[in-house]
């Protein structure tokens, strides 16, 4: 049965940390809003809205808690910015639990993406540690550029990364690409 949690603007993704009861909803316009039970807070964990292009399908597309977030405090966005390029990028809580620091951002990746369709979205942690990425295809009806058979393009696949804590990334050496010449090693699946 469904549960109505509350009304939010543009809801794109709903994540909790590990061992946490609290529900954080992404809003495709830039914040991140938290819910304790069904109360939403008044203040949002994020508000990245200057940061977020809204055009076609962009926007605060989803979010990722670090395994060791009860520690770190570390989480991971994945969003449109004004060019309509991909990014994400790692920000860490504040000394209140509630709300993040917004002086913390790391770019983790850019993903450069030139239509305001198709741009996936999907962020998550396996049970591996690392972060898995869907990326859209780079938009249009029919993958006109062929990204997505492409092993040499990010576009149209799941990539699998080791972010870095203070950004960036490492790449697994056990991604199915890492010794395939012509082949980004990001790449997980395509």
């Amino acid at each position: 049965r469904l549960l109505k949690l509350g009304n939010f603007d543009a809801p794109t993704y709903i994540a909790s940390p590990p061992g946490d009861s609290r529900r954080f909803v992404v809003q495709r316009r830039g914040t991140i809003v938290v819910l304790k039970g069904r109360k939403k807070l008044s203040q949002p964990f994020l508000d990245i809205s200057n940061m977020v292009s809204l055009e076609g399908e962009e926007g605060l597309l989803s979010m990722a808690f670090a395994p060791d977030y009860e520690r770190s405090g570390r989480f991971y966005v994945y969003y449109t910015d004004p060019q309509g390029f991909i990014q994400i990028d790692q920000y860490r809580r504040s000394s209140n639990p509630d709300r993040a620091d917004p002086g913390s951002r790391r770019s983790v990746i850019t993903v450069p993406h030139h239509r305001t369709n198709h741009k996936g979205g999907q962020l998550q942690f396996g049970p591996d540690g690392m972060l898995y990425a869907g990326f859209g295809d780079g938009g249009a009806g029919g993958d006109p550029d062929e990204n997505a058979q492409n092993l040499g393009r990010m576009l149209g696949k799941l990539i699998r990364i080791d972010p870095r804590a203070g950004g960036g990334y490492d790449i697994p050496r056990s991604n199915p690409f890492y010794k395939r010449r012509g082949a980004l090693k990001e790449i997980y699946a395509y």
